[in-house]
């Protein structure tokens, strides 16, 4: 059987969501005995800088690799990018579409998976409203910019204006994702102290909720109802289990591979849509499923049914990891059984005893056998609760303030081996992050022999946990930060390879295609399924392809390894050429002079970048026409006094945006600062400036007719011919005086911003 290679873009992300549709993706695949490649764009979580740079060396470095389908999370890519749906066809063109599997949104031409929110959200609605007869019932969407948030929204919306409820302004909330926004939702129970149901438009937000209620010493299911939405891993362990709509990133990730294996064969689409359901839980005040009750069934049998207890334990909290337990695992569960059993048994015998039924020796019989493996902490500690609660049921009166107590004792108990477990990561953070910076002060210590510094660096990413590497450099680095479009060479220069431990230095093998880079890694792997491949960068440039085994870093781990890996290269690169000789810095000075030479709001060039990309520009052009170009938002001050700042930042990047696809291939663009721009292009003649300012103009009407920003864009400018000779650099700060001069008469003869 032929094994596909199917990538999947944006692999790395190690965030829920995401990481539950590469799972589903990569188990669908391993069990087919396929390939997955994870692409990895290197974009923190939480970044929204130069994210369209970024997403176009991932879909560039995907178009050339010889993979026989690629997967397309579009909804997440969209997010990255405010859901500008013109720059995510843009990236989509670049690949080849009749292997392009798209999810999570429907385009045109491609084989599309899309996610049904409607259906479960409705059933999770009329649930609320008809069966439940609640009638103050709240939502907290997600943020404006997402689509499934929108769409679960408007459902909210339309079933309460069905069945004659009210809707007001108090009653809804946006959240974020990550679920925190607690003050959101304690300023909504405030205004709304007759609130009965809170319905979150994904889980991690209907968690916060639950601990907003707890501080507040509300009742989830009894004093408020709360729904969720998504089925995420906890939500049937929470305490009560969280009411929630099933439509996992997991199971769409396992519809995309099926139809990716489908495009390799090519066979015809099969699945179209991953439809939502709803799953009443007691969060809502149902109680059929209710671990309490089902331990209570059994703890009054005689004798004491271990093994069917030990089979709800496992039952409920095993299958967070989606693990089978061995039977190593499955007699340490019964070993704690019998302490707690001997500990009831001696309070019977002796009820003034205060035993702990759970004492950290007890724990440890069962958390020291590698339990991450199986099972979670706080998976754990809901279900033990609940067996706790059961017994407490059935004991004598008398004995109840016993079991509280000892239920107190095991929330403690779990909180300080989770206190340790964040402690023992973040101290594995720090050791991996100063693994990591020694990738760059190694290449610095040994620059003079780049077969020892290679060597060096292939070691660090053994001892950051990679088994298997290979790092390839680019003939010449490729600026793709303030460029709409870039070359990417297909001449890959092999310098090193790391398998299982072993390092091999390539400088000086034959060069590769980008095209055949899989085929030369992969066979060195040996059996392994996963791989990530993605760009290195240094700043602005582009330096080279590094391809790893997956799951050996995670999306943090990767960024920071991969932009030490780039540093060092370039430290390397400039060291080789003695041109550049006189600008090796230290590591520091290297990053910090790499962002003094951005704004970090476009990613477009500040005035320092400007003019000192100028002057290369003016020297290798000695001889030809040039125009400098002085540019002004128009109306900015009104757009943020109006709208506010956020909108007036926006306008500020949609205006860099315009300008960047406006003006010729090769401007050099620039931020002054506020709402001020500066740019210079070649051009053959002075008649040439009208005609760039004449693009300025249709792309920023354009702009307007097709985006709904609540204001509109306008720019004003003025050009004036620079004639390339010797002395053109000098004469540039009187050049742009008198481009500043034309701006001012356009300003006035223009008048002030349009307003919508």
């Amino acid at each position: 059987m032929k094994r596909y290679r199917i990538g999947l873009m944006v692999g790395n992300k190690s965030i829920d969501y995401i990481h539950s549709i590469r799972m589903g993706v990569q188990n669908t695949l391993e069990e087919a005995g396929h390939t997955l490649i994870a692409i990895s764009d290197l974009i923190p979580f939480h970044s929204r800088i130069n994210t369209l740079a970024y997403f176009r060396v991932a879909f560039e470095v995907a178009a050339r690799l010889d993979l026989d389908a690629i997967i397309v999370p579009a909804g997440i890519i969209a997010s990255y990018l405010a859901n500008d749906q013109s720059s995510l066809n843009e990236f989509l063109g670049i690949l080849d579409q009749s292997k392009v599997v798209v999810i999570e949104r429907e385009i045109e031409g491609y084989r599309c998976i899309t996610k049904n929110n409607v259906p479960g959200m409705r059933e999770c609605m009329k649930h609320l409203i008809e069966d439940c007869g609640f009638k103050k019932i709240a939502f907290i969407s997600g943020p404006e910019t997402s689509h499934g948030a929108r769409e679960r929204e408007a459902v909210y919306f339309q079933e309460m204006q069905a069945h004659g409820l009210e809707t007001p302004a108090r009653l809804f909330a946006r959240g974020e994702y990550s679920g925190e926004c607690g003050g959101a939702i304690e300023e909504l129970i405030d205004n709304n102290r007759d609130l009965e149901a809170i319905a979150c438009c994904v889980d991690l937000i209907a968690f916060s909720v639950y601990d907003v209620m707890h501080k507040r010493h509300l009742s989830v299911g009894v004093d408020i109802a709360v729904t969720g939405f998504d089925d995420n891993a906890m939500s049937a362990h929470m305490d009560p289990p969280l009411s929630t709509v099933h439509i996992t990133g997991y199971d769409l990730g396992c519809m995309a591979a099926r139809e990716a294996i489908r495009i390799c064969k090519d066979k015809p689409q099969k699945e179209y849509v991953l439809s939502s359901s709803f799953i009443a839980r007691a969060s809502c005040g149902e109680r059929g499923d209710n671990i309490v009750e089902k331990y209570r069934s059994l703890i009054t049998e005689r004798p004491f049914p271990y093994e069917k207890v030990i089979d709800i334990l496992c039952e409920h909290t095993l299958s967070m990891a989606g693990r089978s337990v061995t039977e190593e695992f499955r007699n340490a569960m019964g070993e704690l059984l019998s302490q707690i059993n001997a500990a009831f048994m001696h309070r019977a015998e002796e009820p003034e005893s205060q035993e702990p039924l759970f004492s950290s020796q007890d724990l440890n019989l069962l958390f020291n056998r590698g339990y991450r493996e199986y099972l979670s902490l706080e998976g754990f500690q809901t279900v033990a609760i609940a067996l706790l609660k059961a017994i407490a049921a059935e004991s004598p009166s008398k004995d109840s303030g016993w079991i509280i107590e000892q239920i107190t004792n095991l929330h403690h108990g779990i909180a300080r081996m989770l206190n340790a477990e964040v402690a023992e990561t973040k101290l594995a953070m720090s050791r991996r992050e100063w693994i990591a910076f020694h990738i760059t002060d190694d290449a610095m210590r040994e620059s003079v022999d780049p077969q020892s510094a290679y060597r060096l660096i292939m070691e660090e990413f053994y001892h950051l946990g990679v088994r298997q590497a290979d790092v390839f450099l680019l003939p010449e680095p490729v600026e793709f930060i303030g460029t709409r479009t870039f070359a990417l060479s297909d001449t890959l220069l092999p310098i090193g390879h790391l398998y299982n431990g072993r390092v091999k230095v390539t400088e000086g093998d034959s060069p590769i295609s980008l095209q055949e880079l899989l085929n030369t890694v992969l066979p060195r792997y040996g059996g392994s399924t996963v791989y990530t491949v993605g760009g290195i960068m240094a700043g602005d440039e582009l330096m080279g392809i590094a391809a790893l085994d997956a799951g050996t870093l995670d999306d943090d781990g990767q960024l920071i390894a991969f932009l030490n890996l780039g540093i060092a290269l370039k430290h390397l690169q400039m060291i080789a050429n003695e041109r550049e000789s006189n600008e090796i810095l230290s590591k520091s000075n290297l990053l910090l002079e790499r962002q003094s030479h951005y704004d970090e709001m476009t990613g477009i060039l500040n005035r320092r970048g400007f003019m000192a990309k100028l002057s290369r520009v003016l020297n290798m052009h000695q001889g030809e026409n040039g125009a400098m170009f002085y540019l002004d938002l128009d109306g900015l001050k009104f757009i943020n006094d109006t709208y506010g700042h956020d909108n007036g930042d926006e306008a500020i990047r949609q205006t860099t945006r315009v300008l960047s696809a406006c003006m010729p291939a090769d401007t050099v663009l620039g931020r002054l600062g506020g709402d001020e721009f500066v740019a210079f292009a070649l051009i053959e003649d002075e008649s040439d400036i009208a005609s760039i300012g004449h693009s300025v103009d249709v792309g920023m009407a354009t702009f307007n007719a097709t985006h709904s920003y609540p204001f509109d864009l306008a720019i004003s400018y003025g050009g004036v011919l620079l004639p390339i000779d010797e002395h053109a650099y000098l004469s540039v700060t009187d050049t742009l005086a008198i481009a500043d001069e034309r701006l001012y008469h356009m300003k006035k003869k223009r008048g002030r911003a349009r307003r919508r």
